[in-house]
């Protein structure tokens, strides 16, 4: 593994930009609660099918290798900030709870994995993170769907900047990550 490729940096980096500009204009607030998971969805399909098919986005995730793709797991300390927000009233515990503290897990768990990597232990112990990891991404999700169509309103932070840019560049990025290491680990995730 050499340095990240640049070409990878440079796409990640525009769809960040292009997040942050939907962010501003609050894009999500404007569609229906149900369509935003199948936004995110998309985009989470589309970035995976570009990381596992042979070309210039697996290419740009081989870069990373297992230590930069972890490194970026540890963005998931966000959750504290989840948990924070809640604290302030801007967040259903529901999701703080959920999504807030099953990424401070995941983060911790990759914050692990780095002092592990090489060890004999690695690899078992990334493939039961890699699991973890998806399950509270999908619970992050679903529970910011079922809340945003059952208490209009309640999810508006996740619709503005600077959160906007989790459910819209983040999550899908992540998620590929997650799917990538399993499959390089020999797993084929449902």
């Amino acid at each position: 593994m050499g340095a990240p490729n640049p070409r990878f940096l440079a796409l990640v980096a525009s769809w960040g930009i292009a997040a942050g500009v939907a962010g501003s204009f609050h894009a999500m607030a404007r569609v229906p609660p149900q369509a935003v998971p199948l936004v995110i969805a998309g985009a989470t399909a589309a970035f995976t099918a570009g990381v596992l098919r042979p070309g210039s986005l697996r290419e740009g995730m081989d870069s990373l290798g297992p230590r930069g793709i972890l490194a970026a797991h540890l963005a998931r300390f966000v959750g504290l900030y989840f948990i924070w927000l809640h604290a302030r009233g801007r967040l259903p515990a529901e999701f703080a709870e959920r999504a807030g503290w099953g990424d401070v897990v995941a983060a911790s768990g990759a914050a692990v994995l780095l002092h592990l990597l090489g060890t004999r232990g690695f690899p078992l112990a990334l493939r039961a993170w890699n699991w973890i990891g998806l399950a509270d991404l999908v619970v992050a999700v679903g529970t910011a769907t079922w809340l945003s169509n059952t208490r209009p309103g309640s999810m508006a932070e996740l619709a503005a900047l600077p959160l906007a840019l989790i459910p819209l560049w983040i999550v899908p990025m992540l998620v590929a990550s997650h799917i990538y290491l399993l499959r390089a680990a020999g797993e084929r995730p449902t």
